[in-house]
């Protein structure tokens, strides 16, 4: 078989991640049909917002003056600021949700491949295993979640292949690298908390390796502690954020799963068709258990590990688990929502796992060529036959979206289902509004959502009264204006948080002088005839220094990696 010449090679993995990317959204390209699932609304108001403040050089860190009902509250400070600012550049370029949905759809792809493609390299898998292993992950549901339901973890999923270079360095060079590590390990935190804790989780029976194997075992914790240290400076404004939050409020936490046990993964159960997908899926899967049997001491530690962590996290996704005893038994277990997130970092290892398997094995590279190539191409056949079922139900009047929760501020179907296309990208959010109360400060003594009823008094406090009031985002804060017939005590559709600033007709409000419902929203004496009232949000002076450190330390450490690059080219 005649070689590739050099520069094909070279560029014949990217050219080949773009191709499988391009691929998988035409089926939406072609259609015209947009795909709102059960995240999308949330999601949306969140980039919304960045893209707003980008737009007009308006920039408040935390409270929100564009989306969510430009209502205040605050979101973004504390999930995922980076990510949903870079989204918010994207809907920019995109100009409308539909053209933003398909932009987005090809980063992720274009970001899990290529992260896939580099971890199975770095991995010393061969270059052609790799290129095909990573358009295999492209069509596993961790990536498909974003595009089909815009759940967040698939923006982790993207992520994920690139935060785990360091495991490679700990078990094949038993160090440290102290870039490589604080980097990938705040990529993930200030993409998606929860599987952040995935890959420490990952990380530490790799370090754990490395440390007992090494004889500098001194060098190794040294490099660790600095790694620790300028992670921490990567993530400051995360953890400026929560903190400054947190500690001055009570806040409700998210949405609590009452049904753990029915949301694992199982041969039979909840999300077959989906989580298991594409069905080769299943197949590696139980090759894997049947190599690491027969072959156990013929492997690399590399291989033993990972393959050891991938079953570890799909017990931990799986019924294997009493997870309906564990949501009751155990404080904290229901932070982690649904079980089958622990399916994300098990298909990961588990492709890590099958490439070291054909290397180590010595399997025909004929053979192994095309029983991925066949894999592949199925795998694109089914998860745009998946695309397509999810597709259809834009047509229809009923399913078009995802509905719990969701009000709809327009009677016409059509009319909403366009709003989506409109380069006024507030339209749609105008005409679907979700209750979401995630992240809302609670004057009351519980902090169960489930005693709180977050959902139904957004709804009603905010949701259903905002369109009584004008709203305006100014440089100084969040304006909010109306006229009334008489003076007395009203409740305002804007969320005050301990350190939330409000100024009433020209007059600084005390502390004492801001009533609260159990949710948050504000309580303030109007008088007759016209109001003004300016929100405002003043964080401690540390956590602000720590948001405007944070992207110069990002900086600086991008442009070690370039000069180190530039050095090692030259």
């Amino acid at each position: 078989m005649k070689k590739l010449s050099p520069s094909l090679s070279k560029y014949l993995p990217g050219l080949l991640l773009i191709v499988g990317a391009i691929v998988l959204v035409l089926p939406q390209v072609v259609t015209q049909q947009m795909l709102l699932g059960s995240d999308s609304i949330f999601h949306y108001n969140r980039f919304y917002e960045a893209a707003m403040q980008l737009k007009n050089g308006n920039l408040h860190y935390f409270i929100t003056m564009y989306g969510f009902q430009e209502s205040g509250r605050i979101v973004n400070a504390v999930y995922g600021p980076a990510v949903a600012y870079f989204n918010g550049i994207l809907l920019l370029l995109g100009k409308t949700w539909f053209n933003f949905q398909i932009i987005s759809d090809i980063a992720v792809y274009l970001l899990a491949g290529t992260g896939m493609y580099l971890l199975l390299r770095k991995c010393a898998i061969r270059r052609s295993y790799s290129i095909l292993l990573a358009l295999f992950y492209l069509t596993t549901y961790a990536i498909q979640y974003w595009t089909i339901s815009q759940a967040f973890s698939g923006w982790a999923a993207s992520l994920l292949p690139f935060c785990l270079f360091p495991i490679v360095t700990f078990v094949r060079k038993k160090e440290v690298n102290i870039l490589e590590l604080a980097i990938c390990t705040a990529l993930m935190i200030q993409t998606h908390f929860l599987t952040s804790l995935f890959v420490i989780m990952i990380y530490v029976p790799c370090f754990g390796y490395a440390f007992f194997k090494t004889d500098k075992r001194g060098k190794l914790l040294g490099k660790l502690c600095l790694a620790i240290g300028l992670f921490l400076l990567l993530t400051a404004n995360i953890w400026a954020g929560l903190l400054e939050v947190n500690l001055s409020n009570k806040i409700l936490s998210p949405f609590i799963n009452k049904n753990m046990y029915g949301t694992a993964i199982s041969l039979n159960g909840y999300r077959l068709t989906n989580w298991l997908a594409p069905i080769a899926l299943v197949f590696f899967g139980a090759l894997q258990i049947i190599l690491l049997v027969k072959y156990w001491k013929k492997i690399s530690a590399l291989n033993r590990l990972v393959s050891f962590e991938a079953l570890v996290f799909l017990v931990l996704s799986s019924k294997l688990l009493p997870w309906k005893w564990l949501s009751v038994n155990v404080p904290g277990v229901d932070i982690l929502q649904f079980p089958f997130r622990f399916f994300v970092p098990y298909i990961v290892l588990l492709i890590i796992s099958i490439g070291l398997f054909f290397m180590e094995l010595g399997w025909s590279k004929k053979k192994v060529l095309v029983a991925l190539s066949v894999i592949v191409i199925a795998s694109f056949g089914q998860a745009m036959y998946n695309l397509n079922t999810a597709l259809s139900k834009w047509d229809n009047a009923t399913e078009f979206m995802y509905h719990k929760n969701t009000l709809y501020f327009n009677d016409d179907v059509q009319d909403i289902k366009n709003s989506f296309f409109s380069t006024d990208l507030s339209l749609g959010l105008k005409y679907v509004q979700k209750s979401t109360p995630d992240y809302l400060p609670l004057y009351t003594d519980t902090t169960d959502p489930r005693k709180v009823h977050g959902y139904h008094n957004y709804h009603w406090q905010v949701i259903q009264k905002e369109v009584v009031f004008r709203k305006i985002a100014t440089k100084n804060g969040l304006v909010v204006k109306w006229k009334a017939k008489k003076a007395k005590q009203i409740t305002l559709p804007v969320v005050g948080y301990s350190h939330t600033e409000v100024t009433l007709n020209g007059k600084k409000l005390k502390s004492s002088e801001v009533k609260h419902t159990t949710i948050g929203m504000i309580k303030v004496n109007q008088k007759k005839g016209k109001n003004t009232l300016v929100l405002s949000y003043h964080p401690a002076k540390l956590v602000n220094w720590a948001i405007i450190l944070t992207p110069f330390i990002w900086v600086i450490c991008g442009g070690i990696i370039l000069v180190k690059r530039f050095r090692g080219n030259k």
